[in-house]
């Protein structure tokens, strides 16, 4: 005669289901947050400024733990379903892909960037250096207080702060970018782990 089950193996058995419907509500709270917060700084969308995309993918970077998070959470409760399990771990899979092909459109938008903020203040340098010249090969438009001397040590000076700027310019242009690739691939090697071994866990 089979002996009946206690409330206690019955509370035992119940607890890896409570756990997994934890779990699946957990994680869909993380995916739906993201959600939300990415399409509130998404809009509204300027896709031709390379200024903008880096500005918005370093920001998808920097948030996507949540969203890596909550898809292991989610994961994590479809054990118990198979056909859930599988369509999960696929979308893991292909959001991890993604992921790492953004790499490659911050790679060269950081590039861009970088020459776009060289050139801009070139492009002023040469301004100010041309007035300060036209001001040399005129004297008598000088005032008494300000020689010849002065412009000279003004245009150097210039050229100096010049340079300084451009390497600023460069380095934090290359930090936020590397920032940026960093996160992107840490979390798209993350996705793809994960919808691996969703899809490794469903054929056992």
């Amino acid at each position: 005669m089979a002996s009946a089950s206690t409330p206690s193996s019955m509370s035992g058995a119940a607890r890896p289901d409570r756990m997994m419907g934890i779990c699946q509500i957990v994680g869909f709270v993380c995916l739906f947050g993201f959600a939300l917060n990415m399409l509130v700084l998404f809009l509204p969308p300027q896709i031709g400024d390379a200024g903008w995309r880096i500005s918005f993918l370093q920001q998808f970077g920097d948030r996507s733990l949540v969203l890596l998070i909550g898809a292991a959470l989610t994961i994590a409760g479809s054990f118990d379903s198979r056909r859930w399990l599988k369509q999960f771990s696929l979308f893991c899979l292909f959001l991890g892909g993604i992921y790492l092909i953004t790499c490659l459109l911050v790679i060269k938008d950081t590039l861009s960037l970088r020459q776009l903020a060289v050139n801009n203040i070139s492009a002023q340098e040469t301004q100010v250096q041309n007035q300060i010249r036209n001001a040399q090969s005129n004297p008598a438009a000088l005032g008494q207080n300000i020689t010849a001397e002065d412009l000279q040590r003004a245009s150097q000076t210039l050229s100096g702060q010049a340079t300084a700027a451009k390497q600023n310019a460069q380095t934090g242009v290359l930090k936020t970018g590397i920032t940026s690739v960093i996160n992107l691939v840490a979390i798209g090697l993350g996705l793809i782990g994960l919808g691996r071994y969703g899809m490794s866990a469903r054929q056992r």
